[in-house]
């Protein structure tokens, strides 16, 4: 550009000088020379108006100097133009592929506008959703797929989990719906259909389930004839040792059933007939007794504060199996003269049991693990304590089942303390009853 703008400045200087050569001539320097100026000027101010014609209306540009610094400003445009048209080109090409591709994909994919509305989806969104490829283009979603659990789930916002539901066009097949949002309030989503994951789950729960039950029978007769020979009749000691021995194992087996029945009835969320006010209360005082039975010679000292009022909507069963699960890890793990604090109370955002301990504790890497099934932080210990490394996973279900939460904190040597937490939708207050009760 350097050498066009100094013909630029030789051409000015050209004009200049003759037109004081001519005003010089005449007598009129000063007015020649404004003449020459305005020509100067006025040339290049309609080569702008060309060119800004050019720029908006795609005109072609008038012809003129072959070698100025119009001409290098229309090749440089040119230039750009045609760089643009090829990047153009190449993300069409681009979008065009991952179309295709997203065409292909055997999962449903949906282009969502800030409104809900449809901007694209594939083929297989028709397939699975049962949508209209051109027609539902520029719909709302949630008229297309009206089921009240995929309304909320859109609306909430909270897309960290997928959402499964059955299908629009089949109540026989299974769905989970994936949303990811992404760009300027767009957002992807994803129907993926799982009904052979669903079935097999299914079928994996009922094999749970019906083992337990077929184990169950002849573990009871077993169990029983033992008891009716242990200690009954003269044996040899030896004998006597096989059959406590016997007893025990036997016992831990029906232990590890009921625990397992109980865990398939918990994930088929099979509560809702049996749900009522349950007295939370005397469930604990209960409790309490049972916790100083099982503490036997060890002496802990074990408090019970409890709010009277404050009842549970929910399953007495599942809620007693979760809270004295907790209370027996307190007490098995916790070491003789140790102190045991187990607490019922209410706020205006909800219900809390916890259970607070000064046993071994638990390091803070483990504490996510520990409701897994069979996980056990001590596997040794668990076992000669008669665990089934089945407990903290079913307080798991059933506070999931209930809408509640589970909290731990722990540190090796310090204790730990199990906190559940209800939302205040299950809580209920009984009028009448005393306010708050601590029992030592």
């Amino acid at each position: 550009m350097t050498g066009y703008w100094l013909r630029e400045f030789g051409r000015l200087s050209l004009i200049l000088v003759t037109s004081l050569l001519v005003g010089a001539s005449l007598g009129r320097h000063g007015e020649f020379l404004v003449v020459g100026l305005l020509i100067f000027l006025g040339w290049h101010l309609l080569k702008l108006h060309h060119f800004a014609r050019w720029l908006i209306h795609g005109y072609e540009p008038e012809a003129g100097f072959s070698e100025n610094i119009w001409s290098e400003l229309y090749y440089q445009v040119y230039k750009l133009r045609d760089r643009g048209r090829k990047r153009e080109r190449k993300l069409r090409n681009l979008v065009e592929r991952y179309r295709q591709s997203a065409a292909a994909f055997p999962d449903a994919a949906l282009v969502l506008r800030r409104d809900n509305s449809i901007e694209w989806m594939n083929e297989a969104a028709a397939t699975l959703l049962g949508l209209n490829l051109v027609r539902d283009i520029g719909q709302r979603v949630d008229n297309m797929v009206r089921q009240p659990d995929f309304v909320q789930y859109l609306q909430s916002g909270e897309y960290v989990e997928p959402l499964t539901l059955m299908s629009p066009i089949d109540n026989a097949a299974t769905m989970q719906i994936y949303i990811v949002p992404y760009g300027d309030n767009q957002r992807l989503m994803i129907a993926r259909d799982i009904t052979k994951l669903h079935r097999l789950e299914v079928m994996r729960r009922d094999f749970i389930a019906n083992v337990s039950h077929e184990l169950s029978t002849p573990l009871t007769v077993i169990s029983g004839y033992l008891e009716s020979l242990v200690g009954k009749s003269r044996k040899p000691e030896q004998l006597d040792q096989a059959l406590r021995q016997m007893q025990q194992q036997t016992e831990r087996m029906r232990n590890l059933v009921n625990d397992l029945l109980q865990i398939s009835r918990l994930e088929m969320n099979e509560i809702q007939d049996d749900e009522a006010d349950v007295n939370v209360p005397a469930m604990l005082h209960g409790l309490l007794a049972d916790a100083r039975m099982l503490g036997g010679e060890r002496r802990h000292e074990i408090v019970l504060e409890v709010e009277e009022p404050v009842w549970l909507h929910g399953v007495n069963q599942y809620l007693y199996s979760a809270f004295a699960n907790l209370v027996r890890n307190a007490v098995q793990y916790t070491p003789g003269g140790g102190r045991i604090v187990i607490r019922w109370y209410a706020d205006p955002v909800g219900a809390y049991f916890s259970v607070e301990d000064t046993g071994i504790g638990i390091p803070p890497h483990l504490i996510p693990r520990l409701t897994e099934r069979f996980y056990r932080v001590d596997a040794g210990r668990s076992r000669s304590v008669g665990g089934t490394g089945l407990g903290l996973s079913i307080v798991k279900h059933v506070l999931r089942n209930h809408q509640a939460v589970l909290e731990v904190k722990s540190a090796p040597g310090q204790g730990s303390t199990f906190l559940c937490r209800f939302p205040p939708s299950r809580v209920v207050r009984k009028p009448g009853e005393a306010e708050m009760r601590l029992v030592k």
